[in-house]
């Protein structure tokens, strides 16, 4: 652990050195916190790229909208600016970054530059809202689905009338002197499969496999058929 904290601290401290030096581009603070952030996030040099693009245009966007604070800062605060962006907001997805930074500015009433945790905040009330609306969409989606499903089996389409569903007397589970009918499906890939054993699927069953007996299909075919001939 020791040993693990004095490489930190030496990484740390050449960093500061080459700030201090003001060596060549790639050792700025916003170049080592490309560093940091690509070798933390395994991101590739295009992921990168929209990446920084989306964080520059950010704090373009903050700086025009608080011009009286960001007009003031030199040449090094911008740089450490854009290093503080770039770590702080590297799990956030670039249009999620430019909302949150939308939004701040419409919302904000005291007109001072944002620290990256007003920023942040509205970032996280941004995905809480998406999350919600993929949930409810979500739901949604799956009501309609139980709908359909409900009114294919009050037409008919359920395990009774399915063709890998065969009927046969089992013995009441409750009474082994008595029997009764039960259903069982015959098709492995189905999620009902019984095989030769078990107590039966369900008559309000409608399962992804569903397909009507043949003798049940000839039967929907004629009545359709029929159905046409009274309309002629």
């Amino acid at each position: 652990m020791k040993q693990q904290y004095e490489q930190q601290d030496n990484q740390y401290s050449s960093e500061q050195t080459a700030i201090i030096r003001q060596e060549p581009a790639q050792q700025t603070c916003a170049g080592l916190a490309k560093n940091r952030v690509i070798s933390k996030y395994g991101m590739t040099e295009q992921e990168w790229a929209i990446y920084d693009a989306a964080v520059s245009i950010g704090l373009l966007t903050l700086r025009t909208a608080f011009p009286t604070q960001a007009r003031n800062y030199s040449d090094r605060e911008h740089d450490m600016l854009t290093a503080v962006w770039l770590e702080m907001f590297a799990e956030v997805k670039p249009d999620v970054l430019h909302e949150a930074i939308m939004r701040f500015i419409a919302t904000d009433r005291k007109g001072f530059f944002p620290p990256p945790g007003l920023v942040m905040g509205c970032v996280e009330d941004i995905q809480r809202e998406r999350e919600w609306q993929e949930t409810e969409k979500r739901m949604k989606e799956h009501a309609v689905y139980l709908r359909e499903i409900q009114r294919r089996i009050d037409n008919g389409e359920n395990c009774s009338t399915c063709k890998f569903c065969v009927h046969r007397e089992v013995k009441d589970k409750w009474d082994s002197r008595k029997t009764e009918m039960g259903l069982f499906c015959q098709n492995p890939e189905s999620y009902k499969y019984e095989g030769d054993y078990g107590y039966g699927t369900a008559a309000s069953i409608l399962c992804d496999y569903y397909e009507p007996r043949p003798q049940l299909q000839e039967k929907n075919e004629t009545e359709s058929e029929a159905d046409l001939i009274e309309r002629d």
